[in-house]
């Protein structure tokens, strides 16, 4: 059955909620669905392309690592906290990516580890992104927010094709 069909018989025109019933669905319904979900399991799509390949582009042109390296401008003291931070909240999520879910297999993080882990390094994280823009922002002013988030993004879509 085709996913258009699937989807006029779970969305008809008449219902009062816009939610579908997944409870009566028919197994030729269930088979339509399961055939969408398995042809789209695969990481690599044009967002996550144009993401990399932007990345690329921005540490190349904006020549990233001999800025950060040799640049008098940028507030050093600020950029080592602000990578701190980023670290600890980098840490976190490997620990609980990998060793927690990978290495001893728990999928229930919250049941196995302190449950404040993800709350504490998205603040990490949020704060080093702050505390690193102000310390670049000597050096590229209003371009250093794009910049920064287009090198984040690249490293995120990165992160998405790992294997694990």
């Amino acid at each position: 059955m085709a996913p258009e069909a699937v989807r006029r018989r779970l969305l008809p025109e008449a219902t009062a909620s816009d939610e579908p019933d997944i409870n009566n669905l028919t197994e030729d319904d269930r088979n339509a669905i399961d055939e969408v979900l398995s042809r789209n399991k695969s990481n690599f799509n044009g967002h996550t392309i144009f993401w990399m390949i932007a990345a690329a582009l921005v540490f190349n042109y904006t020549d990233f690592a001999n800025v950060l390296a040799n640049d008098g401008r940028i507030k050093t003291d600020l950029l080592k906290v602000g990578s701190g931070m980023i670290a600890v909240n980098l840490s976190v999520g490997a620990y609980l990516v990998v060793y927690m879910s990978y290495i001893r297999g728990k999928k229930d993080w919250s049941a196995h580890a302190h449950p404040a882990l993800i709350p504490v390094a998205t603040l990490f994280g949020c704060i080093g992104m702050v505390i690193s823009t102000i310390a670049l922002w000597p050096v590229w002013g209003f371009l250093t927010l794009p910049i920064l988030f287009t090198l984040f993004m690249g490293i995120v879509m990165l992160a998405s094709l790992m294997p694990f």
